[in-house]
């Protein structure tokens, strides 16, 4: 399996590997940053989110990007579309260090990751869905263009609108480097 990297104007979307541990764990041990991610989690658990992180790709063949940003080379969150077995359907999906938000960089990421599900993977839509007090992740649906399709309910129990998201125009690279 080759998961590729995707450019935008700021970001590089690339696997996650090995070395980025230290941002999972950091992030999923900030129970207000991770709140919404399953979080807070102890180190062992952050480890198997990298690990299912990778497997996804090799699985469904298609899962989540690390953000690195162009400027400083510092992995700063993921951005990518997952389907968990038994959910109702994929779903374009971040998580982002919180001394990087409000700078647009999920934004950014989340164009990118739409545009290579309707470009490169050739689906038909894109959706997204979270907690109704994720006020945040609906500000960022809506910011994309996303509008409210469906309330579903979901394998843990949680009834969620699911947001229909367009086709984005994202300044990504037309070619994307295929990571071995």
């Amino acid at each position: 399996m080759t998961i590729p990297t995707l450019t935008t104007e700021r970001l590089r979307l690339r696997a996650p590997q090995a070395d980025d541990f230290a941002v999972y764990q950091a992030f999923f041990a900030d129970a207000v940053g991770s709140g919404n991610y399953g979080g807070p989690l102890r180190a062992d658990q952050a480890f198997r989110v990298l690990a299912a992180d990778l497997g996804h790709w090799a699985l469904r063949g298609f899962g989540k990007w690390m953000m690195v940003r162009r400027d400083t080379g510092d992995a700063i969150g993921g951005c990518g579309l997952f389907h968990p077995r038994g959910w109702p359907s994929a779903e374009l999906t971040w998580w982002l260090m919180q001394d990087q938000r409000g700078a647009g960089f999920a934004t950014e990421a989340s164009k990118a990751a739409i545009a290579f599900a309707y470009k490169t993977l050739g689906w038909t839509t894109v959706e997204t869905h979270m907690r109704d007090e994720n006020e945040a992740a609906r500000k960022l649906a809506t910011r994309l263009g996303g509008t409210v399709t469906r309330r579903d309910q979901f394998p843990d129990g949680v009834t969620r609108d699911v947001f229909a998201l367009p086709h984005q125009k994202a300044a990504t690279n037309p070619n994307p480097v295929m990571w071995p």
